[in-house]
């Protein structure tokens, strides 16, 4: 099974200590939906944006461990997506989404892991530092034209 990270499990150490199971598979993009923080990672739905991750395969172990990371189902829920690699090759993914909505300015440590994951994927970093400004200015997505639109 395909799972996506948009997040802090983009950090390669980090995903690799917490599912050593899990094989790193393609970075990739999510096209309408756009990356946002609620003191943690998530994803809303915005129809011309892109979130930039990566898919891992994961063993059903490897699932469990994700589900108590990220606080499956009370903290984030499961949703089903579809991403695109450079190559135009699709993969049927799942990811996990914030099961409340809202902006809230990640930490440091937090946000600079994720920093990390993009750098270890060779993802670009504009998108994370546009989700960082809109958690601290608190602006919705959809609702500033050009802050964040790429």
């Amino acid at each position: 099974m395909y799972y996506f990270a948009y997040g802090s499990n983009l950090n390669k150490e980090q995903m690799m200590s917490r599912c050593p199971d899990a094989i790193p598979v393609a970075r990739v993009k999510l096209h309408g939906y756009q990356l946002t923080f609620n003191r943690v990672a998530d994803i809303v739905e915005e129809e011309q944006a892109i979130t930039w991750g990566a898919i891992y395969t994961v063993s059903s172990e490897d699932i469990k461990k994700l589900d108590r990371y990220e606080g499956y189902p009370r903290l984030y829920n499961k949703m089903p997506v579809t991403v695109e690699d450079n190559l135009g090759n699709i993969y049927q993914a799942f990811a996990y989404v914030l099961t409340i909505k809202g902006l809230n300015e990640p930490s440091d440590g937090y946000y600079h892991i994720i920093e990390q994951g993009y750098r270890d994927w060779g993802l670009p970093q504009k998108p994370l530092r546009e989700a960082l400004k809109r958690s601290r200015l608190r602006v919705p997505v959809g609702h500033s034209e050009g802050l964040w639109r790429l």
